[in-house]
C-alpha cells in the first residue's frame, strides 16, 4: 500500500466528510424557513458539479481501492449536500450557504431590478467586529412578492447601497458572500 496516498485519501474523505455533516446539519436546521429562494444556479454550484466529474474521471486509468470509492461517495455525498442548501428569505430571517440569520442582524438591504434579474442584497454586521460588515446576494424570480415581503418584514431598514453594488459589479465577484 502507498503510505502518502492511503493518508491523502483519508484526508480528503474525512474534510469532506466533515463538511457534508455540516451542511446536513445546516439543511436540517432550515428545513422549511425560506419562503423564497433565490436561484440555484450560481458559479460555485456549476464549479462544484466540475468537481464531482472530476472526481469520478480521477477514477480511471488508476488501480482502484476501496479508499479510492470511499473517498468519491464522500466528495458526492458532500457536494450534493452542499446542492441541496437553499439560499432565500423567510418568515424569521435569511439563508445564506446553509446557514440560518435572524432579521434582527440585517444592518440595511437594498434591490436591483435589471430586464433579466431581481436581485435583493443584504448586509448584516458581524458579531464579532464592529467594523466587519457582510453582503449576501440573492437572485430572484418574483420581484413584486419579495419586495412586499421585505417591506413588511424589514421596511425600515432599506437603505440605498448603489455605491456597494456599483463597487460589487465591477470587481464581478461571483460569489455569495464578500467581505467588505
Amino acid at each position: 500500500m502507498n503510505q502518502p496516498l492511503f493518508y491523502g485519501n483519508l484526508l480528503v474523505t474525512l474534510a469532506f466528510g466533515a463538511f457534508a455533516g455540516l451542511m446536513f446539519y445546516r439543511l436540517a436546521n432550515t428545513k422549511g424557513k425560506i419562503k423564497y429562494a433565490g436561484r440555484q444556479w450560481d458559479a460555485t454550484k456549476i464549479t462544484l458539479i466540475v468537481i464531482v466529474g472530476l472526481t469520478l474521471v480521477s477514477l480511471i486509468g488508476n488501480t482502484i481501492t476501496v479508499f479510492d470509492i470511499l473517498r468519491v461517495i464522500v466528495i458526492i455525498v458532500a457536494i450534493v449536500a452542499y446542492w441541496l442548501a437553499k439560499d432565500g428569505i423567510g418568515e424569521e430571517g435569511y439563508v445564506t450557504n446553509g446557514k440560518f440569520h435572524a432579521w434582527k442582524e440585517l444592518s440595511g438591504y437594498d434591490y436591483k431590478d435589471d430586464k433579466k434579474f431581481f436581485n435583493l442584497y443584504l448586509t448584516s454586521s458581524s458579531k464579532k467586529e464592529s467594523t466587519n460588515v457582510e453582503l449576501v446576494e440573492y437572485e430572484f424570480d418574483q420581484k413584486a412578492d419579495v419586495l412586499a415581503f421585505m417591506k413588511e418584514k424589514v421596511g425600515n431598514k432599506y437603505k440605498r447601497m448603489k455605491k456597494v453594488i456599483v463597487i460589487k459589479q465591477s470587481l464581478f465577484l461571483t460569489n455569495k458572500k464578500s467581505r467588505l
